[in-house]
């Protein structure tokens, strides 16, 4: 968590009524994604992200890595997963596998801490644009689509 940061405090049994939260909205809506069995580091899919924005394959990337964690249950904390990504939509292997150990994409994503942290972005999913921002600091903020709708 970022130095200074303050969110509220999580009650006790949190995790349990997340996931059960969960498991009614994705039966109530017919979402196809299952929780991931376990927490796990983003910071390299983060890297690789800033390499397929420059190589204009971002969507593509960001939504396979959305399904590896949510539908797949991947692990997008190892390199080899983030590379098979890489080449499921189109970018070049060898030059992706360098992009994640390069200290340019490295920079962009620390710079894209510090700015959250000055923000004040402790939290996922958050969202700021310029018709409102979303922190979500416990799954009962959740904006209904309606809200959404007005933000987006």
């Amino acid at each position: 968590m970022p130095e200074g940061a303050n969110p509220p405090a999580k009650p006790e049994g949190y995790g349990e009524q997340a996931q059960d939260y969960l498991r009614k909205l994705i039966k109530e809506t017919g979402l196809a994604i299952h929780p991931p069995s376990a927490t796990r580091d983003t910071f390299l899919a983060h890297v690789g992200g800033k390499y397929a924005l420059e190589k204009g394959r971002f969507d593509d990337y960001h939504r396979r890595i959305f399904e590896a964690v949510w539908k797949h249950d991947e692990d997008i904390g190892q390199q080899a997963v983030l590379v098979d990504i890489a080449h499921e939509v189109g970018l070049v292997t060898n030059e992706f596998k360098a992009a994640l150990n390069a200290e340019k994409y490295k920079q962009q994503v620390a710079d894209d801490y510090r700015l959250a942290a000055k923000r004040k972005i402790w939290t996922i999913p958050s969202y700021i644009g310029p018709k409102g921002e979303i922190q979500v600091h416990h799954f009962k903020d959740l904006p209904t689509p309606s809200e959404l709708e007005k933000i987006l």
